[in-house]
């Protein structure tokens, strides 16, 4: 993932704000007449996608496109929006969907929003790996398919917030996490064109096939088993299975990297009960669980646990 960016302003002026819309992928023109106007931006992202949080005080008009699909999550007293032939307000919760390729006219007044941007290519490739196609995504419409999903959004709007507000923001992991969540509550939350029921069912296997195979490993940690052993576990191929753990771990683990991180949390739980005056030693515990590279070994300890596999093995106690 990129390096994370956040940007923090105020504006008193809307012409100002169109140089602002290049910047960030919102191609939009900006007017307002009311002398109470101001504009108060808080963004953070990387290259994977970002949330924009938006103080509109007064009355503003907006026009224009996106580069990004972007869902607003308004509050406010006015958010009047025209996107093609659908109309409709947002100011009172209901999420709006701006799609690239898709001019609207927008009308806001005193309104908190809250943005999601998210880049064409990551939600094609989110939905590929989800729905196991290569259909282009395209949406039917800039509402949520039902009042579940527009409240489903905005729960997903207040976690995305809180968030990007916190400092673990900061990590890759978790802004990988988020971008995700985002990405698939987007697909799963705006009607797209062709058959729902289909994209459910290859989900459900997609699913099905996670819970088996992560099972499978997590029950044989410490026997000889690959990937291909899980695959034929789960009824799948090693392709359509790595397309499943894709879109069904929390962290998009791969496959292998589910089954060694299920052989390193082994080997530290190894390490808490050795005993090096007993001559349990790293190195035999590290080569018990497969890995043959004591450096590596230790990279992929700490990576999870924060400290080396000696410190756990030198806080050895008597029990």
């Amino acid at each position: 993932m990129g390096e994370v960016f956040r940007q923090e302003l105020t504006i008193a002026d809307p012409e100002v704000l169109a140089g602002l819309g290049e910047r960030t992928g919102m191609r939009f023109g900006y007017s307002s007449t009311d002398p109470e106007f101001s504009y108060r931006l808080s963004r953070a992202g990387d290259d994977r996608g970002a949330v924009s949080a938006v103080h509109v005080g007064g009355t503003m008009s907006l026009w224009g496109d996106t580069e990004t699909f972007t869902v607003a999550q308004v509050h406010g007293v006015r958010y009047d929006w025209q996107i093609g032939r659908q109309t409709g307000s947002a100011a009172a919760g209901s999420p709006v969907l701006f799609r690239p390729e898709h001019p609207s006219l927008t009308v806001i007044q005193d309104a908190d929003v809250t943005l999601a941007h998210l880049p064409v290519e990551l939600v094609q490739e989110v939905a590929e790996t989800v729905y196991g196609t290569a259909t282009p995504v395209v949406f039917d419409s800039c509402t949520p398919a039902g009042p579940r999903w527009g409240r489903y959004w905005s729960g997903l709007a207040r976690y995305g917030a809180g968030v990007v507000a916190s400092g673990a923001f900061a990590e890759p992991l978790v802004r990988a996490e988020l971008t995700r969540y985002l990405a698939v509550g987007l697909l799963e939350c705006f009607p797209l064109a062709g058959d729902r029921q289909e994209r459910y069912l290859s989900m459900e296997a997609q699913t099905c096939r996670y819970r088996v195979a992560a099972q499978f490993f997590d029950d044989h940690p410490g026997s000889p088993i690959t990937v291909e052993d899980a695959a034929r576990a789960a009824g799948t191929t090693t392709a359509a299975l790595g397309r499943a753990f894709r879109a069904n771990h929390p962290l998009g683990l791969s496959p292998a990297q589910y089954l060694r991180r299920t052989r390193l949390e082994a080997a530290h739980r190894e390490l808490e009960a050795a005993d090096p005056t007993a001559g349990d030693t790293v190195t035999a515990i590290a080569v018990r669980w497969g890995f043959t590279h004591r450096g590596r070994f230790a990279q992929y300890y700490r990576q999870v646990y924060g400290v080396n596999p000696c410190h756990t093995l030198d806080h050895w106690a008597p029990r």
